[in-house]
């Protein structure tokens, strides 16, 4: 008995460094907009969806009014679908390196509960890419960061960044990594082929 579950472990094992084995590509995704379809939760939030010092003073206001709401719903982060086609994608991206979620947790000053709530805000997005996502992410591949992620992570090269806001490729490759812009018209074909035409 205790031969055989030994032997279970090991094969498990086994899986995991082997889907690994020989890549030197690692793959980050943004959570919202990429993996989790935040914009059905908020309609109209793409105009909202901008940094701050780029909006209006209206517009600044209104954004602060958005998280607010949002902060309102204590469910909110945990009952944002995956969007449709997800699963598909990272099992594509899976044959060609590791992978990781990367998300950016929104600032405490948005927030009426402060540093509290951003606090809840990082551990709600952990937990729902392990229910959501967990046969492809455990928890050592969950990266929150509450700094811009190209000065998190140093990315070189070999580091892949998939996110839908400009300014956040921009950043990551201002840091040495190389991006993906992601839309939903883009196809997985078409993400593999920047990939792969890039190295």
């Amino acid at each position: 008995m205790i031969f055989v579950h030994w032997l279970l472990n090991f094969t498990f094992l086994f899986r995991i460094v082997d889907m690994t084995k020989g890549y030197d590509m690692k793959i980050y995704f943004d959570m919202d907009g990429v993996l989790a379809d935040f914009d059905s939760m908020v309609p109209n939030s793409a105009k909202l969806n901008h940094p701050s010092e780029s909006l209006t003073p209206e517009l600044r206001a209104a954004k602060k009014r958005f998280w607010q709401n949002i902060e309102k719903n204590k469910n909110f982060w945990r009952d944002i679908p995956v969007i449709t086609g997800t699963n598909q994608m990272l099992s594509t991206f899976q044959k060609y390196g590791e992978l990781f979620v990367l998300s950016k947790a929104p600032g405490a000053n948005k927030f009426i509960g402060g540093a509290t709530y951003a606090e809840f805000v990082a551990s709600e997005k952990r937990q729902w890419v392990l229910k959501h996502l967990g046969h492809f992410f455990d928890d050592a591949h969950i990266i929150i960061c509450n700094v811009p992620k190209g000065a998190a992570m140093n990315p070189t090269q070999n580091d892949i960044l998939v996110d839908d806001r400009p300014e956040n490729i921009q950043e990551w490759e201002s840091h040495g990594g190389r991006g993906i812009l992601f839309t939903k018209s883009l196809t997985h074909k078409q993400m593999i082929q920047q990939i792969t035409k890039q190295r």
